[in-house]
Formats: structure tokens, sequence, C-alpha cells
């Protein structure tokens, strides 16, 4: 489960009157199985959504999470686990993690909703939680932006992290949309990529205009039944998306990529061999695209793995947009 999913449920829960406290996975070394900026919640009906280590550590971490919720209060817990008790919680090669616990009531709904607000409007905001008492300020890339924590922020590479100010330890949590996936055609590979998205937490979106596909195939996704080149324009295209042509059919293909190279999108794949991209990359360059343009293209599309089958072939293109995925954000 996503974030952006989490965050919705919190606001339901206190919408029905119910406290939540949230626990934010803060720092981790070694192993952990869970990347900083991860969130579990807890209400006080004792649901729980999302986790901060996999199974690890999470029943330590619930028991803690009602005391907060009693107690009103913040708690910093830090697991640590050597190698030889790895198994035994599921940290395979031993690992620590820090989590920071903090309250949310119906006092905070005002902040629950502006997270909310900023994973609908595709934006970014990052808070300051002072890790000893749980104070919070709220930063965005706003004139309007009126935090009193001087920390400086760039927010393009900003990540969610620890920070010290005047001696004290700050949570700086980065708040903004997975990750996006556009595809382009409804093929046999199409299917296991999607899947594949879903796991990551992707958001997907498929475009095909052609009727002959079976939607139903498709799950979590949204579907385009239109030309790619105007179906783009309608997908917020930032340097969170990938985009991918499947369709091997120069009529759908080349208008996608010819929109799609002018975009901040950090990855652009094209399925086909290399002859097939060749014959590509020259129909582009008359149609005015420059060479500068034409580099952002990975085609023949994934890791060469020697991929064969429609899975193998969407494990590779998967990996070579997590590679570039992490990498732009290293």
């Amino acid at each position: 489960m996503n974030e952006k999913e989490i965050y919705i449920k919190i606001l339901q829960w206190l919408n029905n009157k119910k406290e939540v406290a949230i626990a934010n996975v803060i720092e981790t070394w070694g192993s952990s199985p869970r990347p900083v900026g991860s969130i579990m919640a807890i209400n006080s009906d004792h649901d729980i959504i999302g986790s901060v280590s996999g199974g690890c550590v999470e029943n330590f971490v619930f028991g803690k999470a009602l005391e907060v919720i009693k107690n009103n209060n913040v708690e910093t817990l830090e697991f640590g686990v050597t190698n030889s008790k790895a198994w035994e919680v599921g940290l395979t090669c031993g690992g620590k993690i820090k989590v920071f616990l903090e309250k949310i009531s119906h006092k905070d709904i005002d902040f629950i909703k502006k997270v909310n607000e900023v994973y609908t409007k595709n934006e970014t905001m990052v808070t300051a939680t002072r890790l000893n008492d749980g104070q919070r300020d709220i930063f965005d890339n706003t004139e309007a932006n009126k935090s009193k924590v001087k920390f400086k922020i760039d927010y393009n590479t900003v990540k969610s992290s620890i920070r010290l100010l005047d001696n004290q330890e700050w949570f700086l949590k980065v708040f903004q949309n997975n990750a996006k996936i556009i595809i382009i055609g409804a093929v046999h590979i199409a299917e296991p990529l999607i899947n594949f998205a879903n796991h990551l937490n992707y958001e997907v979106f498929l475009i095909d205009p052609r009727s002959t596909f079976n939607e139903k195939k498709f799950n979590n996704i949204k579907i385009f039944k239109e030309w790619p080149d105007e179906a783009l324009k309608k997908i917020i295209i930032d340097q969170n998306t990938a985009i991918v042509t499947l369709t091997h059919d120069p009529k759908l293909d080349d208008p996608a990529l010819e929109y799609s190279l002018k975009t901040d999108a950090f990855y652009i794949g094209c399925l086909g061999s290399k002859k097939t991209h060749n014959s590509r990359i020259l129909r582009l360059k008359k149609k005015g695209i420059n060479e500068e343009q034409l580099n952002k293209l990975n085609g023949p599309v994934g890791l060469s793995i020697g991929a064969k089958t429609p899975s193998e072939i969407a494990i590779s293109i998967i990996s070579q947009i997590i590679l570039f995925k992490n990498t732009v954000n290293a």
C-alpha cells in the first residue's frame, strides 16, 4: 500500500473521531527492509495500515503506538539486530531501524488534509518535526511558505532524513507522489509490466486507442483509449515519470515519443530490436528531434539479461526503470 492511500485512510479515521499514531522510519543502517520515510499508522481502535519493517518489529511498534495515543506524547525507538539474530526478526543480514512515533488527533486534521492535497495536486511538501517534542513545521515551494524553522530546502534533491539544527534533531519528511509509469500499447508485455509496477506502488497509466484489448486484464491503472499524443496531454509528466512504448507501430509510438522527449520524464524506453530502433531514430530526426533529446531514448528497452518471455522482458524493463530512478534520486 502506498503512502497516498495511507494518508487517505488516516483522514477517514480522524473524520470518524479516532485518534491516530504515525510511526515513521527516520533512519536505517544495514539491511533494513523498509526505506527512510516509510510509515505505519495505528488508530485508537487498533486498526493498522502500512509498515515500518516488513514484519520485523511491527508488533512492538504497535504496542508503543497505543501508548503514544494514550499518553499524548512522542517516542523514538531504535532497533538493532546482529547478524546472528537477524533471521529471527527478518533482517537477513542484520541491520538497524530508528522509528519515530507521533500522535495525530483531530486538531491535526488540517495538516493531514494538506498532505492529501499535495498528493492530489502532484505537489511537493516537506515537514520538519523535532524529535524531542514533536514540534512540526511545514515547508512548501510557494511564496506563502512561512516556516519558522530555518532549514535550506532544495525541492529537487531533498530526501527524508534527520538533520541537526541548534544541536537538536529534526526529521525532514518529503511528501510527493510516487513514481508513475506510462505504458503505450496494451500488448502481452504490458500485463506483467503493470503487475510489477503495481507491486512497486507506481501510479500506472495505459494508453492504447485500439478497442481490441480486454480492459479487465489490467488492474489498478488508468486507461486511455485515445491517441498517445492526445492522452499524454492529460497526464502530469514530471521528473518522477517513466514512459515506455510497446506497440512496434510507428503510428502510435512515434507521436508518443515526439511528445515525451520534450517533457521532464526521467526515463523513456522503446521496445524493439536494434534495427527497429535505428529506423525509429531516423524517423524522429526527420521530424526535428535533436540529438540531445534522442539521447534520452532507451532502445532496445530494458536491461540486457537475455529476456525471452513477456514476463522476462517486463522484468528487464522495470529493472532499468528502477536503475534510472534510483540513479536520478541518488
